[in-house]
């Protein structure tokens, strides 16, 4: 998106269009965090229901405010200065910053990393984690990153002939928050009764509502249109034509990915498995986040295929690890934002991509003749923000576990954080639903 990104205050109808756009893009992407909580409501059992939807009412709230008064200066600030190429230094709570759909575009952004993280830590750590990890990520783990990559003067973007491409935050949002749920789940260890003590096999902890969890993947998609077309941050001066192609694009990996894993699944157990099919049209999502704009819709077709089974894989790496990601979030997001981040240096078209950096290059997807470079730059672009985001999430998580703020007790563990959090059910009613 930075590469579409207009600084100047802008006049006239067709930056008043332009803007509304953006705007309207921003409703969609902020429309995903209903579709997380309900996703994540839906898969984690009916005594933690409250408990995963206030965690998403912390993200919002919370890291909103964060992200107003810190994050985005630190991401965005002095974007048109020759100035730190590490980090921003201005725009703290928006004073002398003009262009404020582009900041509530980011907002939305932002916003959306966070929420991943809950899902990979659901039913077992308290809520005044969820209060921590979400000041420091707003503040800090996803601005830097989104400096790195997408501001003016950021070092990954001006590296190279192109630097990094991450057209709608296959890296900035879906690696960061893929990558911090990770080290979260692993830190805080699995949930009760998730493995056998003897064996170490997984045993089935299912969620309470595949009807809530469905909506709730329906509803991301739908936000995804926001996601990626919204990049380009305007339909003048052909941008609409780069929207379009990132829709189409999109909406066939996501097909193609929820498609594979269907069949693949239907014909190692001889059933349709509705949770992992959901999980992998997501997944393809993901894998088109950096790249819809500038692969054709024939590599579309074939980054979703790969995308099924990245999840499907990077889902039995974490079981045999012993790591447990009730939603499979960081399969999905950190392996699917890796597969879709490099699929830019694999699949992007010479045409596409000189079209949104608005100048001829010759560096593009490999396949396609353009050669190593930009799959390099890609590659370490991934490499430093996992980096990044694993020493701080380390470091963030083990703090929080040294002070006992990061897991609840084993006893109300297994009561349920509602009871003890929440001050009873999310479903009075019916007091056999666990």
């Amino acid at each position: 998106m930075e590469y579409l990104e207009l600084n100047s205050t802008k006049e006239g109808l067709a930056s008043a269009v332009d803007d509304m756009w953006v705007l309207n893009a921003t409703y969609l992407v902020f429309y995903m965090q209903a579709g997380f909580c309900m996703l994540e409501a839906g898969v984690v059992r009916a005594k933690n229901a409250k408990s995963i939807i206030m965690k998403s009412i912390i993200d919002t709230a919370i890291g909103s405010l964060l992200f107003w008064a810190l994050g985005f200066g630190l991401a965005f600030g002095n974007a048109n200065k020759a100035s730190n190429s590490f980090i921003g230094t201005s725009h703290f709570l928006l004073i002398g910053y003009e262009n404020l759909s582009f900041f509530a575009f980011q907002w939305a952004f932002c916003a959306t990393s966070i929420t991943i993280v809950s899902g990979s830590v659901a039913e077992r750590v308290h809520v005044n984690s969820c209060l921590v990890y979400t000041i420091v990520m707003s503040a800090l783990i996803y601005p830097f990153s989104a400096h790195w990559v997408w501001s003016y003067n950021g070092w990954l973007r001006n590296i190279g002939y192109n630097g990094i491409i991450d057209f709608s935050g296959g890296i900035v949002v879906h690696i960061v928050g893929g990558c911090v749920g990770l080290v979260g789940a692993y830190l805080v260890g699995p949930r009760i009764g998730r493995f056998d003590s003897d064996s170490g096999k997984p045993k089935p902890l299912p969620g309470h509502s595949i009807t809530l969890s469905t909506l709730g993947a329906f509803i991301i998609w739908y936000g995804f249109y926001g996601f990626n077309t919204g990049s380009t941050l305007g339909v003048s001066g052909g941008r609409i034509n780069i929207a379009s192609r990132a829709s189409v694009t999109m909406t066939i990996s996501a097909c193609a990915s929820c498609a594979t894993t269907l069949l693949a699944i239907k014909i190692k157990s001889g059933k349709y498995d509705v949770i992992k099919s959901v999980n992998s049209l997501v997944g393809g999502l993901v894998s088109s986040a950096a790249c819809c704009a500038m692969v054709e819709p024939w590599a579309a077709f074939i980054i979703g295929c790969v995308a099924s089974f990245v999840y499907l894989g990077g889902s039995n790496l974490l079981l045999k690890l012993r790591i447990d990601d009730p939603l499979d979030s960081s399969a999905i997001h950190l392996g699917c934002g890796i597969w879709g981040a490099l699929s830019v240096g694999i699949f992007a078209t010479e045409r596409e991509l000189s079209l949104i950096l608005r100048k001829e290059t010759t560096v593009y997807g490999l396949f396609l003749g353009g050669g190593f470079e930009q799959l390099g730059i890609q590659v370490l672009g991934i490499t430093v923000v996992i980096l990044w985001c694993l020493i701080s999430s380390c470091i963030l998580f083990l703090i929080m576990k040294k002070f006992n703020l990061l897991r609840i007790d084993p006893t109300k563990e297994l009561m349920g954080i509602d009871m003890d959090h929440h001050g009873g059910p999310a479903y009075p009613n019916n007091i056999y639903v666990v």
